[in-house]
C-alpha cells in the first residue's frame, strides 16, 4: 500500500475543492499519463492524485473504485481515438494509434483483476458517427462496415496483449499491414460477391 509522506499530506490536505467535472477530467488526464508510464499495479489512489493535484479521497468521491477510474480511462482512449480518426477523414489507421493499443491491455488487465467485462465494451460498433465514417472510408455498407471493424478491433486487441510472443520483426509487422490494408480496399468487392451489398 503506497503511503504519502507528512510533507505530501499536508499538501494534499490544503487543496482547494475543484468542480466535480474538472476533479473528473483531471484525475483521468493523470491516470492515462501514468499509464503510459508504469506497470499498471503501480497507477494506485494516491499516485493518480498526486499527479492531478487532489485529494486522494477524489477517486472515492467521483468514481466509487480505482478500478471504475481505470475502466473510464480506457473509455476515454477509445473515444480520444474516434476524435482523431473522424478529424482526420479516417486517415488515422487503428492499427498504429497507440492510444487503442495501451486502451486494449489496460481493458485485458482490469478483466484479469475481475472486472466485469461487459462493462469495458468500447462502443465503436455501436457509434453511429464512427460506422458512418467507416463506411465512407470503407465505400462499403453497414453490414461490411461492422463486420470489418470487429475483425480488425479483435486483432488490434490480441495484438496489443500478446503480440510480444510472436516476436514479429518490423519486416513482419510491415507485411501484416500491407496485408490488412489491401483487404481494406478489397472490401468492396468482397461485400458484392458475399451478397451483403443487397442488404437494406
Amino acid at each position: 500500500m503506497e503511503k504519502a509522506t507528512p510533507a505530501a499530506q499536508a499538501s494534499l490536505q490544503r487543496r482547494k475543492r475543484v468542480p466535480k467535472a474538472e476533479a473528473q477530467k483531471r484525475l483521468i488526464e493523470a491516470t492515462i499519463i501514468l499509464l503510459r508510464q508504469l506497470p499498471f499495479n503501480e497507477v494506485g489512489n494516491q499516485v493518480i492524485c498526486a499527479q492531478a493535484d487532489l485529494n486522494p479521497s477524489t477517486i472515492l468521491q467521483h468514481f466509487g473504485t480505482l478500478d471504475n477510474l481505470l475502466a473510464e480511462a480506457a473509455k476515454e482512449l477509445v473515444d480520444r481515438h474516434i476524435d482523431a480518426r473522424s478529424a482526420s477523414g479516417g486517415e488515422l489507421t487503428t492499427f498504429t494509434d497507440p492510444d487503442i493499443a495501451l486502451r486494449s491491455r489496460l481493458v485485458a488487465w482490469l478483466v484479469l483483476q475481475g472486472y466485469p467485462a461487459d462493462q469495458l465494451r468500447s462502443g465503436i460498433i455501436e457509434d453511429e458517427s464512427v460506422m458512418a465514417l467507416q463506411q465512407e472510408v470503407l465505400k462499403v455498407g453497414p453490414r461490411m462496415a461492422s463486420a470489418w471493424t470487429s475483425i480488425t478491433t479483435m486483432i488490434i486487441e490480441a495484438n496489443s496483449i500478446l503480440g510480444d510472443i510472436h516476436q514479429i520483426d518490423e519486416h513482419e509487422a510491415a507485411d501484416m499491414l500491407a496485408l490488412m490494408l489491401r483487404l481494406r480496399q478489397d472490401l468492396p468487392e468482397v461485400e458484392v460477391a458475399l451478397g451483403w451489398d443487397q442488404q437494406p
